[in-house]
Parts: C-alpha cells; structure tokens; sequence
C-alpha cells in the first residue's frame, strides 16, 4: 500500500498541490516582464493568484488560464514594487517621485544628519538673497507664530501681510529650486486662524428640523410659492408679442420685469 501524498489530492476542479506549485514555478520562470521581483518572490506571487482563481471560478479553469493569472499577477506586483521603489523600468527608465521617499526614509531606520546639513546650509545661503522686505515678513511670522500678530509687529494690515508672506514664499522656493522649475507652496498654515463652525446656514436648518421633529410634523415642508406679480399684461400677450418679433429685452424693459422672468412666463405659452 503506497503512502498517502497530501500533494497529489485533488483539490478542486481536479488540480492538486504538485500542480500549483509546477504551474507557479514555470509561470515564475517565463514571465515576460518580472521588473526587480527575485524567483521566490515570483512564484509565491504566482501561486497566491492560481490559488485565487480556482477557488472563485464558476467553471473549471484550464492550464492555460492558471498561467496567465499567474502571469498578471507577478507584472502587476513588480509594476507595484518598483512604484513603491521609485523606478521606473522600460526604454524610459528612471527615478520617479517615490525613489527619495523610499530610500531616505522607508529603507533608512535611523536618519543621516545630510538631511539638516543640507538645510541649514541651504537657509544660510538663500536669505541672504531674499529682499529686506521678504526677510523682515518671515521673521515676524517666525517670531509671533500668528498671522494677526505678525502683521501688526511690523505696522502692516492683516491681508497685506498675507499677501506679502506668499511673495516671500514664492521667492524662497524659487531660489531653493534655482535652476529647475520651483514647486508651488502646498498645504495649509494654520497658526494662530480659529477652527472652523459650522455656517450659520446650517445651523438655522438644524433648528428648523429639530422644531419640525419636536411638533409632530413628518415629511418635506410645503413649498412656498411665490404669487406672480400683477403687470397688467396676461402671459398670454407676452408669448404673443415675442411670437410677432418683440425681442425678449424689448418686453422686458416695457412691463418692468427682468428678462429671466419674462422667459419664464412666456415659455409654457411659447410650446402650447
């Protein structure tokens, strides 16, 4: 009596565990495009899709199905493995906006000093290049933590300030990016602003639900209509004035009415 092989029962559709591991294994060698992916990492890949397909299909997959899960999986796992890296593969190669991310914070535990060296360097070199005027707005900014307060230190009104601190900004990024394109400043400063309420919009329509709920009234409020105002001229003779040529502006001025509301009242007679 042969001994009992885990590996060679079937497990559904008929396919065994030898089979995924072979159909993993030969997937993970004739992938066309594998990027950084090592042949561990592109058979287990492999794996985990046949695995997933044969368990969520309706209908029994063929061999040749399994290979191109398998071969799906393991391109878009190296395509999400070098974006994680920041690599870019193909006839373009080269870093993408991830590669410092990864490498000098992701895959470094223990940050250099490079980092504030480069900074404080950097901020030693670019001030002395900013205007008096950027440099005395960033200080007071610095100094008072409060854009109300800043700008009454140095004697200037609150929204001239502001627009003086953007300028500095600006400036400070351009020499900091000197010889590329400079980024725009991003993200939102908020020393010294209050938090936000809630408008004053919504919390009349609070209340008016809340009165609404503690009357018994159930269900949308009844629409007000407004009662059209009396011109002495039925809609009726309006249609037929624009029908015979009037303009709309024309019709308008003679009843006092502006011109959306004469659209308004002559549009049900115009298709009658």
């Amino acid at each position: 009596m042969s001994a009992f092989d885990a590996r060679h029962e079937p497990l559904r559709f008929g396919y065994t565990l030898a089979a995924i591991d072979d159909i993993a294994s030969n997937a993970a060698a004739t992938v066309f495009w594998r990027g950084s992916l090592d042949r561990r990492r592109r058979t287990e890949t492999a794996w985990s899709a046949i695995a997933e397909l044969l368990y969520s299909a309706e209908e029994a997959p063929t061999r040749n199905d399994l290979f191109c899960a398998a071969w799906d999986a393991c391109r878009s796992h190296a395509r999400k493995d070098n974006s994680f890296h920041g690599w870019r593969q193909g006839y373009d190669a080269g870093t993408m906006r991830a590669y410092e991310r990864f490498w000098a914070l992701a895959a470094n535990p223990c940050p250099g000093p490079e980092s504030g060296v480069v900074e404080r360097i950097a901020l030693a070199q670019i001030w002395a290049r900013l205007t008096p005027t950027h440099r005395r707005v960033l200080l007071a900014l610095a100094a008072h933590e409060d854009y109300t307060r800043a700008s009454e230190a140095i004697g200037v009104k609150y929204h001239s300030f502001l627009s003086m601190i953007s300028k500095a900004r600006r400036a400070f990024l351009a020499l900091w990016h000197e010889g590329e394109e400079p980024s725009r400043p991003w993200g939102s400063d908020v020393r010294g602003k209050q938090p936000r309420t809630a408008s004053v919009t919504s919390v009349a329509v609070r209340l008016r639900r809340r009165n609404r709920a503690k009357n018994g009234i159930t269900g949308a409020p009844p629409r007000r209509v407004r009662a059209k105002r009396d011109i002495g001229v039925s809609d009726e003779e309006l249609a037929r004035r624009y029908r015979d040529g009037e303009s709309i502006t024309s019709i308008a001025a003679s009843v006092g009415l502006a011109k959306s509301t004469v659209h308004v009242r002559i549009g049900p007679h115009l298709h009658a």
